[in-house]
């Protein structure tokens, strides 16, 4: 096995994430104790503290890796550079999302609830976020045209808010979700059809 490449499932294995494994939704209480894989730097400004981190982690993996983070209010965007991209994106996403989770926990440790971190590869996510856009726009003129809901494919729950908050305004279209686990998925129906469950509570 290519060394960079075990060194990046012993990363995620002492963080108790599995290759196959998704990361869970950040949600810490000042109280919970999560693994931190690198030393955070001493108590200075959020964008500093995450770049220390940042840098430490993926040290760890490949010294070819930097990062450009970008600050927007409490969103900080980190775009992952150099080194091998498809390493730090994973199948389907899956080892950038564990990546993410690591980086958030890392922040809530360091300051609450108060920032989000979303991170980016290649540009990886935000073309998953405009391949979602455009499914979510084709199930609105489907659901228009023919007065039937759409069932949209299983996704996470990162891309089902994506398409609640897109279409949540929408004046003929409203959405939910249904499904357990790895099979919860969006469907789209005509805003006169009441949704069985609320979009914004869609976190499992």
């Amino acid at each position: 096995m290519d060394d960079k490449k075990r060194g990046l499932d012993d990363l995620l294995s002492d963080l108790g994430i599995g290759e196959n494994e998704t990361a869970p939704e950040v949600v810490l209480k000042e109280e919970e104790e999560a693994p931190i894989v690198a030393q955070l730097a001493p108590a200075q400004d959020p964008k500093s503290v995450l770049e220390h981190f940042m840098v430490g982690l993926l040290l760890r993996l490949d010294p070819a890796y930097s990062v450009d983070i970008v600050q927007e209010e409490n969103l900080f965007r980190v775009e992952i550079l150099g080194g091998d991209s498809g390493r730090v994106i994973g199948r389907e996403g899956k080892t950038l999302q564990s990546l993410e989770f690591i980086a958030n926990v890392a922040m809530a440790k360091h300051f609450g609830s108060a920032y989000r971190v979303v991170l980016d590869a290649a540009g990886y996510r935000r073309r998953n976020e405009e391949r979602i856009r455009r499914m979510a726009a084709d199930a609105v003129l489907q659901v228009e045209v023919s007065g039937q809901p759409i069932e949209l494919p299983p996704m996470r729950p990162s891309e089902r808010r994506l398409i609640h908050v897109m279409l949540k305004q929408h004046p003929k279209v409203t959405t939910t979700s249904v499904g357990e686990g790895e099979e919860r998925h969006v469907v789209v129906l005509p805003r006169t059809a009441a949704p069985p469950t609320s979009p914004e509570n869609d976190l499992e």
